[in-house]
C-alpha cells in the first residue's frame, strides 16, 4: 500500500501543476479579455470625440485590475492628461514613499521624473526642482536637467540653469541639453555690461556646444566692436562652415569684417561658388559689385541667370533696379519699385524649422514652440 502511495505522489504533483497552470492561463485570458474590452471601448469613445469618457473607462479598468507599478504609472498619466494633477501627484508620491513594494532604483528615478512633471504641470516649480536636483547625479541626469532648464527658462534664471548643468553627470548629457545650456550662457552674456564677461560667457557657450551658432555670431560682433576684424572674419567663416543657411543673417556684420570691397566680393564669391549658398541677398550684393566693375549690362545678365535658376521677388526687384534706364517714365519705375518693396515687407523673412512659425524679425528662440536656434532664413520665391 505504501509503495502505491509513492507511485501516486508524482501523479498528484503533476496533476496539481497542470491544474495550476490551467487556472493561471485562464486568469490571464480573463485579464486579457478585460483589457481588450476596455481598450476597444476607449478607442470607440475616442473616435466619437468623447475623450473624457474614454479616459474614465481606462481609469475604471486600471482601478479594477490587480495593482502593479505599470498600472499605477499609467493611471497617474491618465489623471495628468485629464487635468486631475492632485491625483497624479498622490499616486507618484505614494510610490516614492511606499515600503510595501520593492522598486528598483532605476524605476524609482523614473517615478520621480513623473512626479516632477506633475509638480511642473501644477505650477509647483519649487517642488519640481526639489525632486529633480538630486537626480542630476543619476542615470536619468539628462532628463532631469532638461526639465530643470525648461523651468529656469520660464523664470529666466539663466545662472541657476548653468549651475544645474555643472552639477549634472557629464557622461549622461546629450546634444539637446548642451544646446540649451549654451544659449543660457549667451543670455548671460547679452545681459552683462562687462566686455570681458561677455567674451567669457560666449566662449563657454562654444565649449559646451561647438555648434552654437548664436555664440559664434555674437562673438564675431563683439570682436568688431573691439576692431579685431581678423578674429571676426574667422568666426563668420566658422558659422558658414557649420550652418550655411545662416548666411543671410550675417550680411549686416560681414561687410564690416573686410578691409575693402574687393575682399567683400571675394567673400561673396566664396559663399556662392564654394559654399553653394543660394541666398538672394548674396547674389544681389554680387550684382552690385559686378555693376561697379563691369557695368550695368553685366550685372543685369548675372541677375537674370540667377532668376532662371532660383526665381525670387527680391531678385526681380534687383533686376527692375538695373533696368531703370529702360523705363520711359520715372514715375512708373518708382511706382513698381514701391509695389515690390511693399510686397517684401508683408512677407516673413524667417521660419521655424521645428513648428513652421514665420516672422519678419529674427530671434534665437522660437516664440511659438520655444526651441532654440530653430528659426532660419527663408529660401525660395520669398527668400532672403
Amino acid at each position: 500500500m505504501l509503495e502505491l502511495l509513492f507511485l501516486l505522489l508524482p501523479i498528484a504533483v503533476a496533476y496539481g501543476w497542470v491544474m495550476g497552470k490551467h487556472n493561471a492561463k485562464k486568469e490571464m485570458l480573463q485579464q486579457q479579455n478585460s483589457l481588450n474590452k476596455a481598450l476597444n471601448s476607449s478607442v470607440s469613445l475616442l473616435l466619437n470625440n468623447k475623450e473624457e469618457q474614454a479616459f474614465d473607462r481606462l481609469i475604471q479598468y486600471l482601478d479594477d485590475t490587480p495593482a502593479n507599478i505599470e498600472n499605477y504609472l499609467t493611471l497617474a498619466k491618465l489623471f495628468r492628461k485629464k487635468g486631475e494633477i492632485d491625483k497624479a501627484i498622490a499616486i507618484h508620491e505614494g510610490l516614492v514613499k511606499t515600503d510595501q513594494i520593492q522598486i528598483p532604483s532605476y524605476e524609482l528615478e523614473i517615478i520621480k521624473l513623473e512626479l516632477a512633471q506633475d509638480f511642473t504641470s501644477a505650477g509647483m516649480l519649487e517642488h519640481s526642482l526639489e525632486t529633480l536636483l538630486p537626480l542630476l547625479k543619476s542615470e536619468h541626469a539628462n532628463e532631469a536637467l532638461l526639465m530643470i532648464l525648461h523651468i529656469y527658462e520660464q523664470t529666466r534664471e539663466w545662472e541657476k540653469g548653468v549651475e544645474a548643468y555643472l552639477i549634472a553627470k557629464p557622461s549622461m548629457l546629450n546634444d539637446q541639453s548642451r544646446q540649451m545650456v549654451s544659449h543660457f550662457y549667451c543670455e548671460m552674456a547679452d545681459q552683462s555690461d562687462n566686455i570681458k564677461n561677455k567674451k567669457q560667457f560666449y566662449k563657454r557657450a562654444i565649449k559646451v556646444n561647438s555648434n552654437c551658432i548664436r555664440s559664434l555670431v555674437s562673438l564675431a560682433k563683439l570682436y568688431l566692436l573691439l576692431n579685431n576684424k581678423q578674429q571676426s572674419r574667422e568666426l563668420v567663416v566658422q558659422v558658414l562652415d557649420k550652418e550655411p543657411s545662416f548666411a543671410p543673417a550675417l550680411f549686416d556684420i560681414a561687410p564690416e569684417c573686410f578691409v575693402d570691397e574687393f575682399e567683400q566680393a571675394a567673400w561673396l564669391y566664396w559663399l556662392i561658388k564654394e559654399k553653394k549658398i543660394n541666398s538672394v541677398n548674396a547674389h544681389n550684393q554680387m550684382a552690385d559689385f559686378i555693376a561697379k566693375e563691369k557695368g550695368t549690362e553685366a550685372a543685369r545678365k548675372y541677375v537674370i541667370e540667377q532668376l532662371r535658376y532660383v526665381p525670387s521677388v527680391r531678385g526681380f526687384g534687383k533686376l527692375i533696379e538695373l533696368e531703370k534706364e529702360l523705363f520711359t517714365s520715372e514715375e512708373h519705375f518708382f511706382e513698381l519699385q514701391q509695389l515690390i518693396k511693399r510686397y517684401i515687407e508683408l512677407k516673413p523673412n524667417y521660419e521655424c524649422k521645428s513648428c513652421g512659425f514665420s516672422t519678419n524679425n529674427f530671434s534665437w528662440r522660437c516664440p511659438a514652440c520655444n526651441n532654440w536656434q530653430s528659426i532660419k532664413p527663408l529660401t525660395g520665391l520669398d527668400g532672403i
